[in-house]
């Protein structure tokens, strides 16, 4: 067979493909566009739209740029006035490929600084073979034949002027090829950045379809299973201050490496995962059998609670001061499942980056505890204590704490038992403390066989701010381990004393700018030909 007819039929069979019973019919290719996404934990389900001319008759249109991590299993395509026969998929090795133009400009330019890098390695070897034959052929004149004086200085001359020039332009190449090398690994960089998640999307949906006549501006839907793409909750605490409520911003950081670029679409964030699948399971006989001696672990469910639903009017009640819910996305809540539309739409580029996505606030009501241990920390805690939330209990996250307008720190959000949530705010170093111990009352003594240790401490609070606060300060005094220590205390400072833990704790009110004085005392007594470890 001539070679140029044997490829020609070879570019036929590729380019309209083939099945088990010859060629195939001629497919159409069909754009869609993707106008919503589903997005779970680790799936997505994405929704596709493509308005198609009809012929009468069966026919097999393709959609291209699907995604190579598609659940074919999960296809379905509905349209009002066809009839479906049959949906499958495959891919097109032909398709060239379709970079984006800030991916192309970036190849391009570290195609060019990887031949810039090869000239200055070749021009560093020219000058080494050069050197190299200049030194090797050195010697002037035979051997039984001397040099002249001036005709040796002449020649001494070119070989340092010549050896220069090799050592200048060494250099020089050597310069450049440390400066395009520097720029070689930030372009490699960049462009391996800029490609995350940008695939060559050769996979295809076919879709076998039959019309009774000719059907113009006809609406076909796909909706498909996608993996590498999730979603996961974080909120943002805010606080304007100690006399204002607590709000709580869910977001939603969206990542996603689908090749597939979600441009201006509409979004769902659900909880559930598809991939369990809808099968119901089936109940087998429960046979009786004697408990082993196993350990036995039980576990509550994880919806066996009860509360209201998220975005049910127990959660939008204003005139007691209690929780309200200010929402960016519809919330539907099932016996499973939180679902929410999100209001607007976005767009999510496939770059396997995190996007944020505004969800919904919810405003709380607080109370706010300042507390200090001085003997540990000098800094000011704040901390804050809100009815539970159904929404952190079915959807925990980490969270970025914002107080008086500050970033304090961050905390993780997990709605236990308790009917109440309590969140750390971090410091208030706007409140100054001090813990000294006093000398002149701090004293030791020796009588008989004994040691006795006189301690008085002093904390000095004073409240900088221009508001009152409350604030709880605890310090502690030494208990006794053996019975040869005896501690006896001499003056609590008006403080509430625990007598099992030596705990010692101050409920005091600040005026604003106020400052203030604790004190306490105590003396240990022990054999003198003994020590005591630090207290």
């Amino acid at each position: 067979m001539n070679k140029s007819i044997f490829l020609s039929l070879l570019f036929l069979l590729l380019l309209f493909g083939f099945n088990k019973q010859g060629f195939a019919q001629l497919e159409r290719k069909v754009s869609s566009k993707i106008v919503s996404v589903q997005v779970y934990p680790s799936q997505a389900i994405v929704s596709r739209v493509a308005i198609v001319d009809l012929q009468e008759g069966v026919q097999i249109l393709s959609f291209d740029k699907i995604s190579p991590f598609i659940n074919s299993e999960s296809i379905e395509v509905k349209t009002e006035q066809a009839t479906i026969l049959s949906v499958g998929t495959k891919n097109d090795y032909m398709r060239p490929d379709e970079k984006p133009e800030y991916i192309l400009l970036l190849e391009d330019s570290l195609e060019r600084v990887n031949a810039a890098l090869a000239d200055f390695k070749a021009e560093k070897e020219s000058i080494v073979h050069e050197k190299d034959l200049m030194l090797t052929n050195r010697q002037v004149g035979g051997t039984q034949i001397g040099v002249k004086a001036d005709e040796l200085e002449d020649l001494m001359m070119v070989y340092k002027k010549k050896l220069q020039e090799f050592k200048v332009n060494w250099f020089f190449y050597s310069k450049q090829e440390k400066v395009y090398g520097e720029l070689k690994q930030k372009l490699e960089s960049q462009l391996q950045e800029f490609s995350q998640g940008v695939l060559t999307l050769n996979n295809q949906i076919l879709v076998s379809i039959k019309a009774d006549k000719a059907l113009l501006g006809q609406k076909i839907e796909i909706r498909y299973l996608v993996n590498n793409a999730g979603w996961t909750p974080y909120y943002d605490i805010r606080v304007k201050d100690h006399k204002s409520p607590m709000v709580f911003f869910l977001k939603a950081k969206i990542v996603q490496s689908t090749g597939e670029d979600w441009k201006n679409v509409s979004l769902k964030l659900n909880t559930s995962n598809p991939s369990l699948g809808g099968v119901q399971p089936e109940l087998n006989p429960n046979l009786l059998k004697f408990k082993t001696n196993e350990v036995l672990i039980s576990s509550n469910k994880l919806l066996g609670y009860k509360s209201a639903p998220v975005g049910s009017p127990s959660m939008q009640r204003d005139d007691d001061g209690s929780m309200d819910m200010v929402q960016s996305a519809i919330i539907e809540q099932n016996a499973v499942s939180i679902e929410f539309v999100i209001n607007n739409n976005y767009s999510i580029p496939s770059d396997n980056s995190a996007h944020q996505i505004d969800v919904t606030n919810i405003t709380v009501p607080a109370e706010y505890i300042y507390t200090v241990c001085p003997k540990l920390d000098k800094d000011v805690f704040v901390s804050a204590t809100v009815p539970a939330i159904d929404l952190i209990s079915q959807l925990p996250g980490e969270a970025n704490v914002y107080f008086d307008g500050t970033f304090t720190g961050k905390t993780i959000l997990q709605q236990g038992s308790k009917d109440t949530l309590q969140i750390s705010l971090g410091r208030d170093r706007r409140i100054v403390v001090d813990r000294i111990r006093v000398k002149e009352m701090s004293s030791k003594s020796f009588f008989g066989g004994s040691k006795t240790e006189q301690s008085k401490y002093e904390i000095s609070v004073r409240n900088t701010r221009k508001e009152a606060i409350d604030i709880i300060v605890t310090d502690q005094i030494p208990l006794s381990s053996d019975k040869e220590i005896e501690v006896k205390v001499n003056d609590l400072g008006g403080a509430n004393y625990n007598t099992e833990t030596g705990k010692l704790t101050w409920k005091i009110k600040f005026a604003p700018e106020e400052s203030k004085k604790l004190s306490f005392a105590f003396e240990v007594k022990y054999p003198s030909d003994k020590q005591l470890e630090a207290y």
